[in-house]
Order: structure tokens, then C-alpha cells, then sequence
């Protein structure tokens, strides 16, 4: 298994214990993702220093409006380290009220032509903004030909479509689980297309909803989809595994 998005630097002293334990519960690797610039040289700090702990650096659309060109420089600094896989989490986010359309925006497309200038993905954050997701990408197609990954994806059947014809992978985590989420749209999904994060410590799966969100949870969103796809648990697990390696492909140069 691979968790492909989790905020380990969020733990604090559990951070440690989560990442030694990894292993005796199958899960192979686990990606780190960034929001901030100071948490994304943290997330590389973990990353160095245990091998099966990769990073994704980038600043997170809710910080936009205080964004300067030297936070964007360092992150493209910080994007270069071996272990960092991905640009991220990067995206829009018209949730809360507030926001400031513009400037999200524009950190969005300047993310994206970083990622594009190392040759890296991105991770979208989307959060009542596919409209304005779809259409940057859309007209930024140029910025995408590494592809990237939906991340948390809970768009529905409208928009998945729409996304992977842009090349995207779609990621899951503990909402798909979710008794009333609507699931019926995975089965229309290219299994070459699935990934699975945990997002945590948020958005715990059922039956462990309530708690605290940890990597080892990803179990629940392989077996949750395995289900609704119509395969056992081994099938999917190695087949998101596999998809995390193509699209994080430094992960699987290092992995064979």
C-alpha cells in the first residue's frame, strides 16, 4: 500500500512512531505533502531522513493572498530535492468565505508552471471550484503533460470525466467511505487512473470515523473501492500501488 497523501508534519510526536511502524502494516510508502513553505522544508526533512517517506512541496491556495515571489522561488528551490516527488498541494479553494478568487489563481497557475519546469505532477486541491479547476487546466494544457492528481476527490460523476480526459489521476480518501456519498461513478473510472491517500489526520474512513486520521487507514478506502469495482482487496491494492509509482515516478525508479 502507499499512502500518496498525508500530512505526517501535522503529528508531532507521533510523527516518528507512524513512520516506524509503517512497515508491519503493509504500507510501503508514505507521501508527505505540503501547505506552507516552512512545512514543506519539513516534510523534506522527513523525507531524508526515512527512506520510505517521500515529499510534495507547494503552498496551499488558502494562503494566497500573502504569497511573495520569494515564498514561490524557495519552493522551486526546495522541488529540486531528490526525495521530492510532486508539486502540492496546490490548487483553489472557494470554501471559505472570504477567499480571494484572483490571487488563488495566480498561485495556482505559477505552481503548475514550476511543476512543468522540474518535469514534476502536481496535487490539486479542489473545494467548490471545478468550474475554475477545469477551466485553468483546460487553457494551460502545455502545464500538464507530467499529468497530476485530483486529490480528495469528491466532485462526482459530473466532473471525473472531465479530469481524466485531461489526463489526471483521481485520488480517494476516507470520504469515499462515506455512507452517503454516492460511489456509483467508480466503476467508470480507469483502473489505471485510481489512487488512495488518507489526507490525514483528516477525513477518517468508516468504521474508524471519528478518530483521529493515520496512514494506516488507507486499508479502508482500498477495500471500501474494491468493492464498489467488484475486486478483492489484494487486486486493488496492487494496482494503486503501481498507479502511485507511475504518476510519482521517482517513488518507483527507487522501488524498481
Amino acid at each position: 500500500m502507499i499512502d500518496t497523501h498525508a500530512h505526517l508534519t501535522y503529528f508531532g510526536e507521533k510523527t516518528q512512531e507512524i513512520i516506524d511502524t509503517m512497515c508491519d502494516i503493509g504500507l510501503e510508502n508514505i507521501v508527505n505533502i505540503g501547505t506552507t513553505v516552512a512545512d514543506s522544508k519539513a516534510g523534506i526533512e522527513l523525507a531524508k531522513t526515512n527512506k520510505n517517506v517521500y515529499a510534495v512541496v507547494g503552498i496551499y491556495p488558502e494562503y494566497a493572498d500573502s504569497i511573495t515571489d520569494e515564498d514561490l522561488k524557495e519552493i522551486e528551490m526546495l522541488a529540486k530535492n531528490k526525495k521530492v516527488v510532486a508539486i502540492g498541494e496546490i490548487g483553489l479553494d472557494y470554501h471559505t468565505e472570504g477567499y480571494n478568487k484572483e490571487k488563488q489563481i495566480e498561485l495556482f497557475i505559477k505552481q503548475l508552471e514550476i511543476a512543468d519546469r522540474l518535469a514534476l505532477p502536481f496535487c490539486i486541491h479542489c473545494r467548490g471550484a471545478a468550474e475554475d479547476v477545469y477551466k485553468i487546466l483546460s487553457e494551460h494544457k502545455n502545464l500538464i503533460k507530467h499529468s497530476g492528481i485530483m486529490h480528495c476527490y469528491s466532485e462526482g460523476k459530473d466532473w471525473v470525466k472531465k479530469f481524466l480526459d485531461l489526463g489526471l489521476y483521481i485520488s480517494f480518501s476516507g470520504n469515499i467511505t462515506f455512507k452517503k456519498n454516492d460511489r456509483s461513478f467508480l466503476k467508470d473510472i480507469p483502473l489505471d487512473r485510481i489512487l488512495v491517500e488518507t489526507d490525514s489526520p483528516y477525513l477518517s474512513p468508516e468504521p474508524v470515523r471519528g478518530r483521529t486520521n493515520e496512514p494506516k487507514n488507507v486499508r479502508y478506502v482500498i477495500q471500501k473501492i474494491a468493492d464498489e469495482v467488484g475486486l478483492l482487496f489484494e487486486e486493488l491494492e496492487k494496482i494503486t500501488t503501481d498507479n502511485a509509482k507511475r504518476i510519482y515516478y521517482k517513488i518507483g525508479k527507487d522501488n524498481g
